[in-house]
């Protein structure tokens, strides 16, 4: 099991605290003692809203995902905290989590993205992506909101 010390995945960044010691890099990734899997990364513009699913881009630069900023094979994971934008925190990629689908979103179903930035669903709208390798486990009610997930290093798949 990897694990770095003083990882505090509930816990974000801003560049002047990174300097005083912090020591992460953009990246990074910790296990922790349940299996999840986090990565370090750096918040783009408008930030990321905790339980909301960020694309994570090849230098590690994440926003929420959106049918507006899609990119096929670009990770996946969510937050468990609110990232402010310009800020450092963790993004959960693989392990059980919470996450933010729209209303009466089914359980172990095809994901996508939506217009509504970090906030998946299971319409499969034209000119979404799918998202491979998220799974609900449990059924969102007629609401949206948060939900019971799988991550599995997850990937924006084909359009739809």
């Amino acid at each position: 099991m990897t694990t770095l010390i003083g990882v505090d995945i509930l816990n974000s960044f801003t560049a002047d605290e990174l300097s005083q010691g912090k020591g992460f890099g953009l990246g990074d990734r910790h296990i922790d003692q349940l299996g999840n899997e986090y990565v370090f990364v750096l918040a783009g513009s408008g930030g990321i809203t905790a339980n909301f699913v960020a694309t994570i881009d090849e230098a590690y630069g994440a926003v929420m995902v959106s049918t507006s900023n899609d990119a096929r094979g670009d990770l996946l994971g969510v937050a468990p905290v609110a990232i402010a934008a310009s800020s450092y925190g963790w993004v959960q990629v693989k392990g059980v989590c919470s996450v933010q689908v729209a209303a009466s979103c089914a359980a172990n179903v095809r994901l996508n993205t939506t217009a509504t930035a970090g906030q998946l669903d299971d319409d499969g709208t034209s000119g979404s992506f799918t998202c491979d390798g998220i799974f609900l486990t449990t059924a969102r009610g007629a609401s949206a909101g948060t939900a019971p997930a799988v991550l599995n290093y997850a990937i924006q798949g084909v359009t739809i």
